[in-house]
């Protein structure tokens, strides 16, 4: 089992935003004071475990058309298709290290940006 730190949860959405600012729904109806510090929680220990369609193409090859065109093909090439995951953070994939004084923050999420997802169509002939 892969084990993450959702640490966006932890910093940008604790109770104590309540009232201004966005607040996780882990914590709504947790009686928890709303003056508590932001600080390291158990809470925000995950379970990341996923599955990833990272890269996938598929390309139908037409051959010859008429005179001119030769070896026609049409394909269309996905990336980052889809992440089946129960990581409530934005990407359980987390490859950031900001290590402190030596201590490495593999496993930490530091609010990454999700992967982009990208799908190209082409096609390819020669004359």
């Amino acid at each position: 089992m892969a084990t993450r730190y959702n640490n966006t949860a932890n910093t940008v959405l604790p109770i104590s935003n309540l009232g201004s600012r966005n607040v996780g729904k882990s914590v709504i109806g947790t009686k928890e004071a709303l003056s508590n510090p932001i600080t390291t929680s158990s809470r925000y220990l995950e379970n990341a475990d996923f599955m990833k369609l990272t890269n996938a193409t598929l390309s139908y090859s037409l051959g010859n058309i008429g005179k001119n065109l030769k070896n026609v093909n049409l394909f269309v090439t996905g990336q980052n298709l889809f992440v089946l995951t129960g990581y409530s953070g934005f990407d359980p994939e987390v490859n950031t290290d900001k290590s402190v004084n030596g201590v490495t923050s593999f496993g930490i999420e530091y609010g990454p940006y999700p992967t982009a997802r990208t799908i190209l169509f082409g096609l390819n002939f020669s004359l």
